[in-house]
């Protein structure tokens, strides 16, 4: 008699909120079979945090390109509402993240994705999802050396 054990975690399917004009971030991970992206076009704040919240997701993407809504205050007000989702950044430009922005994000978000990386968009996802960060070295190394430096001065 053969035994077969499948892992409920590769069954599992993950909850994606994408909040962008953009319908092309929506594009990118249509295909994936284990995620269940839904997206949002934001215009008025409330009614983008209602709707966000109401598809109770694991992760939260985040558009910079728009300019209507602030990021970091969306950030802030949907790890409230939303506290078990991971949030993740896609930004505007080619730069790197830095500390400031995570930061004045209140250290919400797990993840920022430029343009070179959207083709590892699914990827981002699943690693954020997985408990684990999105992060530049270098912008882990600047948290390490804030946090050292910190401590010091609190001993």
């Amino acid at each position: 008699m053969a035994v077969i054990i499948c892992s409920t975690e590769s069954l599992r399917v993950i909850e994606v909120v994408i909040v962008s004009a953009d319908p092309s971030n929506l594009s990118i991970l249509g295909s994936e079979p284990d995620l269940r992206v839904c997206a949002i076009e934001p215009n008025d704040f409330e009614q983008t945090v209602t709707q966000v919240a109401a598809y109770e997701p694991n992760i939260i993407i985040i558009d910079d390109s728009n300019e209507a809504i602030n990021v970091d205050i969306l950030s802030h007000v949907c790890a409230l509402r939303c506290p078990d989702a991971q949030l993740l950044v896609l930004l505007d430009s080619d730069s790197s993240p830095d500390f400031n922005m995570l930061k004045s994000a209140g250290f919400k978000v797990r993840g920022y994705i430029n343009h070179d990386q959207r083709p590892f968009l699914a990827k981002a996802v699943r690693v954020i999802n997985a408990g684990e960060s999105w992060l530049p070295r270098k912008l882990v190394a600047e948290m390490l050396d804030y946090f050292l430096e910190l401590e010091s001065n609190l001993l």
